[in-house]
């Protein structure tokens, strides 16, 4: 049995953890992209060029920042968005391909996309009637 199998197993199975799964297994065009590092700072919020540590919460600029994988690729883990997180060097050093959070981690991750989604539909819709 493989790390994501046994993974969606040991989770309570609930309906949110499962739509966590297929999210992060998502077979769509970010999962091919190699470039891992720009779609994880593509999909994390910044102020000012500032990227804040999940684990350490605190501040650096990019240049500064790894892009962590939730599930590490050495467990099967993908490119996805929902894989990817922003986290400072020291932490990602010190996570190495360790999965005690990664529970918590899938959910606070998927919680922050759907906050960018409703913020960009919002900038759309005023967009929309400025145009109009």
């Amino acid at each position: 049995m493989g790390f994501l199998e046994g993974f969606a197993r040991g989770m309570k199975g609930s309906k949110d953890d499962r739509e966590i799964l297929s999210m992060v297994n998502d077979e769509d065009d970010e999962l091919l992209s190699s470039d891992y590092r720009k779609t994880g700072l593509q999909y994390s919020s910044s102020n000012n060029g500032w990227y804040k540590c999940v684990k350490c919460g605190k501040s650096f600029r990019k240049g500064d920042m790894d892009i962590d994988h939730i599930i590490p690729k050495s467990k099967g883990g993908t490119n996805s968005r929902y894989n990817l997180q922003c986290i400072c060097k020291h932490c990602n050093r010190s996570k190495q391909d360790d999965t005690s959070d990664t529970s918590s981690d899938l959910k606070r991750r998927r919680k922050e996309l759907k906050e960018q989604e409703k913020e960009d539909l919002k900038i759309m819709k005023i967009a929309r009637k400025k145009s109009e």
